[in-house]
Formats: structure tokens, sequence, C-alpha cells
């Protein structure tokens, strides 16, 4: 696969979700991504539909290691292109079809508690945490703060800009990798120890919570008459029914989003009263 190409599928990546459906999910995605890389290997144009068809079937994954997915297609799809018999074809047109359909699984299960369970989670900390350090105390109404907006939206930008950094990453070399990787080599998914990566992340997580909640100890415990207040009783009810609620929304059969909108639409209530 050559730069320019690699450069094509990594910029059309960024419209995977684009013709999302609920009958084949990212299937539109999927082949507008592979169509130049296709045409490269397919000169003829009357060659192009039947291949396109492939791609139309159902495929769904995490959109950041979907590039994965890419590179492993397309090195596969050379092979198929490249069969002397139509024995051979079948055979590996019978591993295009498993390796979409499982690495599409891996790719997903990792992305989801890379992505959405930890790194999304862990910048959210990450902005609080550099608004503390700034001395933007969330504790106290904004009205008794002088809040500068580069400090305001400096913390929302480096957390922007560290959950992308790693997202960008590992939608451009996953092409490669899964392009360039030995058979062996599970698609390129096994030069990055993700488990590792994911508890470490969660790790420093948990010790940016602990900073947030011990700064809101002290604010709160160093002014007993505040800590008793009926406010921060009322609120810290409020907080525990939710974090309790969250843990049995699925027995519940509640779906998480209803609860983050009604969690958010109940405190800034509360918090304009």
């Amino acid at each position: 696969m050559t730069h320019w190409l690699q450069w094509q599928l990594f910029w059309r990546s960024f419209f995977l979700q684009t013709g999302w459906n609920f009958a084949k999910y990212q299937n539109l995605g999927l082949a507008f991504v592979m169509t130049p890389f296709l045409k490269t290997v397919y000169k003829q144009k009357k060659d192009l539909p039947s291949v396109l068809e492939r791609y139309l079937e159902g495929f769904n994954t995490q959109p950041m290691m979907a590039s994965f997915c890419f590179g492993a297609l397309a090195r596969q799809e050379e092979r198929m292109a490249k069969a002397k018999t139509l024995a051979e074809y079948r055979e590996r047109l019978s591993e295009w079809n498993s390796l979409k359909r499982s690495l599409s699984i891996t790719t997903a299960s990792l992305g989801d508690r890379l992505f959405w369970g930890t790194l999304k989670p862990f910048t959210l900390l990450l902005a609080l945490f550099i608004w503390l350090a700034l001395n933007i105390n969330f504790f106290e109404p904004v009205p008794q703060q002088t809040l500068a907006p580069m400090e305001v939206f400096g913390a929302c930008i480096v957390a922007f800009l560290a959950f992308n950094a790693v997202a960008l990453f590992v939608k451009w070399k996953g092409i490669s990798l899964g392009y360039d990787a030995p058979n062996n080599g599970c698609f390129g998914l096994t030069q990055f120890d993700w488990n590792k990566t994911i508890y470490n992340t969660k790790l420093f997580g948990m010790l940016l919570a602990m900073g947030l909640l011990l700064g809101g100890l002290y604010y709160f415990l160093h002014d007993l008459e505040l800590f008793l207040g009926l406010k921060f009783i009322t609120r810290a009810i409020i907080v525990l029914f939710f974090v309790s609620i969250s843990l049995m929304t699925r027995d519940l059969r509640i779906p998480n989003m209803y609860l983050y909108m009604a969690a958010m639409l109940i405190f800034n209530i509360v918090y304009l009263f």
C-alpha cells in the first residue's frame, strides 16, 4: 500500500459513520473508505460493482479501531485478486468473510473499552482537575468567582486534544499495521498491549478522581456549617441516588443515555436553586 493510498483511507475513515443505518450499520461507510484502494486492485471498472457488493454487507465496529479492519481487508483483497483458480479464489473469499466478521468484533470490543470506557471519562476528569489546579472552584457558585475565558476553555481544549491525539494515532497507524502484519500477527493488534494501556489509564484516572474527591471534602469540611447545610446534603443525596441507579440500569432495562440526560437536567435545576 502506497503512502498516498493510506492517506486516502485515513481521510475517508472520518466518514465511516456518515451512512450508518439500522439494517447494515457501517456498510456504506466501509465501501466509501475502501473504494480508492479497490480501484487500484481492480483496474477494470466492470469488476468493481461485484466487489463493492461484498463491502455493502453488514459491518459494525468501533470507529477509531476500524483502521485495523481497513488494512487487513486491503491485504486480503490483494490476495483474492491474485488467485489463479476459482477454487483458490473461493477459499480466499471465505477467509475474507471470516476476517471481516471476526476482526470487526475484536476491534469493537477493544475500542469500546479503550475509547468509550476509559479515555473519554479520563479526559473529562483531566479537564476537571485542570480547572481545580487553576483555582476554578466548581464547588462555589459562579457569581462568586472571576473566571478567565482562557482558563475555562483551556481545560476543555486540553481534554479534547488528549482524546483526539490517541484517536488519530490509532486511526493512522492501524491501517499500516493491519496491512503489513504477518499471518500470525493478529492483523497488527498485538503491536500494542491494550490491556495494560487500559489498566494504566484507569489507574491514573482513579488518582485524578481521588484528588477531586479530596479537594471537595476539604472545601466542605473546612467550613462545617456549609458541610451540614441543606444544599450540600440535598446534592449529596441526588448524586448517591444516580450512582446507585446507574449500577442497576441493566436490570431495570433503562438506557444509560436516558439516565445521563435525567441526571444533567436535575443537576442543573438543583444548581440554579
